[in-house]
């Protein structure tokens, strides 16, 4: 059944999914992209030349892999505890502008390969952010600043050490009044006590610290109501309600591991009992976030306009408190200037004063400081559960930087990572500010803007070189130590700032040692072993809050909501979810994750709302959406049009999207770039991601995206008012991978509302197609998970099945758990996933952990443009409303994630297809890949209904992005660098092979070895639960993955495939997935404008027909359907309705499902 057939909510993934234009259509039934098939082979001369390469390379690389001897032995004398192909694991921490991310990092023969959080710090709980997953690979980058140099000239280690100690001599005399500083923040008690050596040295020198995206707003605004600078620490895992004002704090945002892991607790439901004691989280935003798209109520209001609209709810909430009368009343008189949802603002107001001690406000640092001023006053009235600790005050800004510049007395600038040249706020002319110094040093990482504009450049190395320390966002003292030797003659930021400062200790082991000792550490070989200094973050500050403060500060902004229009619009500035402020631009791993919202890769694109789209192409005449598409006479389209066929003028065409080109004009600068329509916007928002369009970059990052910094001013970091938009005739194709999986308004994402829940806990299972075609299971339908997992046919198998219930010949005599001998195999064990919908916020840290565990390739723009990505796990990011027109986009949407991977069915469709048997089933209940089997039929792709399979098309390892078509006769060399990253526990794939999950079998064999190890000569061989985490488990931090033994009753995971939440994707196909899902669940409050009985989603099915849910009315349908789905309607019709034309194509799930269900 097509979709224009339906009525009511449904689920889409784009504009043209939401049109159904003739070119969507095309390419979700399109098999595959047309693909390169020319053979390329290897001749003689090219194998010696490579085999000569490695052996070169054999001979000199292993230099730098060895840890500093400090700590270990040189490779010269092999150290006893570093055997080949037995991973070896450090603590050490990702440094951090305001928080350091503890880590253990695995390393293998002395090089290291894969990054995970330290679960020994427990408020992060071992997880990672995406960005701390894709770092290892800065380490091996091909472009990365390799040596130092002076104009032109190379400069020697010692030569780089003689121009630091002249600087020191030359402004010794002088006091340090020529000299000026511009360093990143860092949290390093280390270089803090450096930096103080420095002033101590260099009384006159100016010190400055600049971020282009600065955290620490809510610290100012504290440092004026309190007097103090304190950090808010939110105790989420107290919060009943928590209302987010522009705050993205589930990811991106200092101290957002804790944050999100502790919101997802009050989100966990173990049964329909514990459904009601649910959070519930408002979220009112400018742009679509991963954490509005958690939220329960949802308000789309302009970044400008929060400052009043926080007004109006302090207004509500001290009233209702009774408490600070004139900070109320001058809030009233704030919020009077906004136009707003009066009971969205009451109900809000109201439920949080009732659940006080138990509520929290978070608002977003580019907000204001008189907006967090507002905040600070209404969470000390609501008695919120936030702890405030001291820190230290911030140092000054670029701001100061330039202005010293500017006199023309600088005689040296010494910068300390960062990229002002690109970043810096334009109203200060960073570059011509930089110039008049006598010279400019410039410590960084890479070659980039701010690089190539000074007179010394000093390579730096990469944190997993150097030794040093930081904090945690609490305060807490953790380790940078170096995993390897650096590869290149770089330094790290303790030994430069040493040897300006003439400290005695110039080595950062040394200067981190020192440190930790003052700060009252004891051992620290225990310290490095930990990773975690036990008792050493920040103490709780005392503090009173002073209304008549808060009055005050509401005067150092604006706080008037002004009207907005098409003519008159608001920039919102955002990180990029590729690049952040740009210091992952040429990372190919972070470029070619889909961002979480717009699933765009390999660009950043002008983000703006459908009525916003609406106007400007009304008023412009020229044409945004696409062409809405009759897909049958009866469609509303068709009505609409009057009965005539359109032409179409689709903005997809196979998952190219031909965005429209813009001019922006704001702060008085005009810049192009394309335009991406994204539901859930407020509608005069424009929101500019940073951190792209880089001129001076790697081959990765080179020509990717526009830079949105070109327009930032000073006065405008966060956002921006009076913006034009002026439409082009231009075209500029996106790389969007959110074309190629449609749902086609099926039931894949299941959600409900607490209170449905808690009174039909069975709900789940009531919904879908698999209440008439349950997965059939003969005569064990009635049997436990447990049994089914050991006993069920799984389908096509290279190898045999342990006949459980007979001897085994010649093996020793196994017991059982009273010692009783048993002639007979023990059980293996069974593996199998559960995902929790209600706990997963799409952050991807997921996607980039399983690519850097299993070896996955980046392919390029170009290739991700044909549909060729290689990720082995997905993000799905569904859309629903409330209700839709077929010729309307939506403005205000719901949103779902679902992690997608191969799904380890039981009776898997991929299997049975493969004509060589390149994919069977293990004992362990693992769908399996045999490479060198695979012949590149491609069989298993069509048959799969997941479309989780990827398939090599070309050499994607051994080539350069760009050069995948150069043919037999182009460079078919992987550079060494990259090479050092793969793990090598994960065959590397080839062209012409088809890959997909493994369940991390490295991981479940190496678990195996080790518990037979362990065992010796008992009988004990079963792994313990938890001890296998999968990559995406082990990254995610809000425990939304969880995976173990699911024959093992006790297990955690079989304890999550009890509940009444799971279900299997597309169990009625009959395929028996060993992944599972748990429903989601929101938490509505029923006074509430928005208030919905059920959530978008599930409403779509009581609505697509026309009708309610089974559940509500079995007897619609006679005896026998006592646990019916909302599919019923489509699956009588498509029982009676003609086959498609074509079946299994790639990149989509709905041939299959479809064809199946006929």
């Amino acid at each position: 059944m097509k979709n224009s057939e339906f009525s009511g909510p449904r689920y889409w993934k784009s504009l043209d999914d939401l049109a159904e234009t003739p070119a969507f259509t095309d390419w979700v039934e399109r098999e595959f992209p047309a693909g390169a098939s020319e053979m390329e082979g290897v001749n003689r001369r090219q194998f010696m030349k490579v085999m000569a390469a490695s052996f070169g390379l054999a001979g000199l690389g292993m230099a730098g892999c060895r840890r500093p001897e400090q700590t270990i032995l040189p490779y010269s004398k092999q150290p006893e505890n570093v055997i080949p192909g037995v991973a070896i694991y450090y603590t050490s921490s990702m440094p951090g502008a305001r928080d350091n991310v503890p880590l253990i990092v695995e390393t293998q023969t002395g090089r290291p390969t894969k990054i995970e959080g330290n679960p020994s710090f427990t408020p992060y709980g071992g997880s990672t952010t995406v960005y701390t997953q894709a770092s290892i690979l800065d380490l091996y980058d091909p472009d990365r600043a390799t040596k130092s140099k002076e104009g032109s000239a190379t400069l020697s280690p010692a030569a780089v050490r003689d121009r630091l100690e002249a600087i020191r001599q030359a402004h010794g005399a002088d006091k340090g009044a020529g000299l000026v500083f511009l360093a990143e923040p860092s949290t390093s008690p280390s270089r803090a006590a450096l930096v103080k050596q420095i002033k101590k040295a260099f009384p006159k020198a100016t010190w400055t610290e600049n971020t282009a995206i600065d955290q620490s707003t809510s610290e100012q605004a504290a440092q004026a109501v309190f007097g103090k600078s304190l950090r808010a620490l939110p105790e989420f895992t107290k919060a009943k309600r928590v209302l987010a004002l522009d705050a993205e704090f589930l990811i991106n945002a200092d101290g957002s591991l804790s944050q999100a892991r502790d919101f997802t607790k009050t989100r966990k439901v173990k049964d329909s009992k514990d459904a009601t004691k649910m959070s519930r989280l408002y979220s009112v935003e400018s742009t679509l976030t991963t954490t509005g798209s958690m939220a329960d109520h949802r308000l789309r209001l302009s970044t400008s306009q929060m400052g009043a609209f926080i007004a109006q709810v302090g207004a509500a909430v001290l009233n209702k408190k009774h408490v600070g009368g004139p900070l109320a009343a001058e809030l009233a008189k704030i919020g009077a200037s906004l136009k707003v949802d009066a009971q969205w603002v009451d109900a809000c107001a109201t439920d949080l004063v009732e659940n006080a001690g138990h509520s929290i406000i978070v608002a977003g640092e580019h907000l204001p400081k008189s907006v967090h001023a507002i905040v600070i006053a209404i969470n000390e009235a609501l008695s919120a559960p936030i702890n405030y600790v001291e820190v230290p005050t911030a140092e000054q800004g670029i701001a100061t930087a330039a202005a010293r510049l500017n006199q023309g007395d600088v005689e040296t600038l010494v910068i300390l990572g960062g990229n002002p040249v690109y970043d810096a706020p334009i109203d200060l002319d960073w570059s011509a500010a930089q110039a008049k110094a006598t010279q400019s040093i410039y410590i960084g990482g890479a070659v980039n803007e701010t690089s190539q504009a000074v007179n010394l450049f000093i390579a730096r190395s990469h944190y997993l070189e150097s030794w040093g320390d930081g904090r945690t966002f609490d305060g807490t003292l953790v380790p940078v130590q170096p995993m390897i030797e650096p590869l290149f003659d770089t330094f790290n930021d303790l030994e430069v700032l040493a040897r300006l400062a003439g400290a005695s200790a110039t080595d950062g082991y040394s200067i981190a040692q020192a440190t930790f000792a003052a700060e009252g550490g004891k051992d620290y070989n225990k310290f490095l072993s930990d990773g975690v200094l036990e008792g050493s973050a920040f103490k709780s500050a005392s503090k009173k809050l002073d209304y008549a403060k808060v009055v005050k500060a509401l005067k150092a902004d604006e706080l008037t909501a002004l009207e907005l229009n098409a003519n008159a619009l608001e920039v919102r500035f955002a990180p990029s979810s590729h690049a952040y402020d740009g210091r992952y631009a040429n990372n190919g791993w972070m470029m070619e994750c889909p961002d979480p919202i717009t699933k765009l890769t390999w660009d950043n694109a002008i983000q703006i709302s459908p009525s916003l789209a609406k106007e400007l192409e009304s008023a412009q005449g020229i044409q945004i959406f696409p062409t809405k598409k009759p897909m049958n006479e009866h469609s509303e389209f068709f009505k609409a049009a009057k009965g005539t066929l359109q032409t179409n003028k689709a903005t997809f065409n196979r998952g190219k999207e031909e965005a429209v080109v813009v001019e922006l004009t704001v702060n008085g600068v005009t810049i192009e770039a394309p335009i991406h329509v994204v539901p859930g916007l407020a509608n005069y928002t424009v929101v500019l991601p940073l951190g792209m369009g880089r001129k001076v970059v790697g081959r990765v990052g080179h020509g990717v995206g526009f830079d949105a910094y070109a327009v930032r001013t000073s006065g405008s970091l966060g956002c921006a008012l009076g913006a034009a938009i002026k439409l082009t005739e231009k075209t500029y194709h996106l790389a969007n991978t959110q074309e190629h999986w449609s749902m086609e308004g099926r039931a894949l994402v299941r959600e409900g509302t607490a209170d449905y829940y808690a009174k039909k806990p069975d709900f789940v299972n009531k919904v879908g197609v698999e209440s008439h075609a349950p997965a059939n299971y003969a005569k064990d339908a009635d049997k436990s998970l447990q049994e089914k997992s050991v006993n069920q046919y799984r389908g096509n198998s290279a190898y045999d099945h342990v006949a459980f219930s007979k001897p085994a010949p010649n093996v020793k005599v196994w017991h059982d758990d009273k010692g009783q001998p048993l002639d007979s195999f023990p059980v293996p064990q069974q593996w199998g996933m559960a995902i929790d919908l209600n706990s997963c916020i799409g952050c991807t840290a997921c996607v980039v952990a399983c690519q850097s565990e299993n070896n996955v390739p980046i392919v390029g723009k170009d290739q991700v443009l044909r549909g060729r990505e290689m990720h082995w796990m997905r993000i799905d990011r569904y859309f629903s409303a409330e209700k839709y027109d077929q010729t309307e986009v939506p403005d205000d949407v719901q949103v779902s994630f679902m992690g997608m991977m191969c799904q380890h069915c039981e009776n898997a469709p991929c299997e049975q297809v493969c004509p060589v048997n390149a994919t069977v089933h293990d004992t362990q209940g693992l769908n399996t890949m045999a490479y060198n089997r695979c012949v590149g039929t491609r069989y298993c792709a069509n048959n799969c209904p997941y479309k989780v399979r990827r398939f090599n098309f070309l050499d994607w390892n051994k080539r350069k992005i760009g050069e995948f078509y150069k043919g037999p006769l182009g460079p078919v060399e992987e550079p060494e660098l990259q090479k050092m990253q793969k793990n090598p526990n994960v065959t590397v794939r080839m062209r012409g092979v088809m890959e997909k999950c493994t369940f991390c079998t490295q991981r479940i064999e190496a678990a195996k070895i080790e518990q037979k190890r362990l065992a010796g000569a008992s009988d004990d061989i079963r792994i313990a639960d938890g001890n296998i985490k999968v990559a995406c488990q082990q990254a995610c931090p809000t425990d939304a993955i969880t995976f173990g033994d699911i024959s093992d009753a006790e297990s955690e995971v079989s304890q999550m495939k009890a509940s009444d939440r799971n279900y299997s994707v597309l169990g009625y196909l009959n395929a028996r997935p060993r992944t599972t899902y748990l429903a989601r669940l929101r938490n509505p409050n029923p006074a509430m404008p928005d208030a919905y009985e059920k959530p978008y989603a599930y409403a779509q099915y009581d609505e697509r027909y026309g009708h309610g849910s089974h559940g509500d009315h079995g007897a619609d349908h006679g005896a026998g359907h006592d646990a019916h789905g909302d599919d019923h309607g489509a699956t009588h019709d498509t029982h009676a309705a003609p086959a498609h034309d074509d079946h299994g194509h790639d990149h989509s799930s709905h041939s299959e499902e479809a064809h199946s269900a006929h």
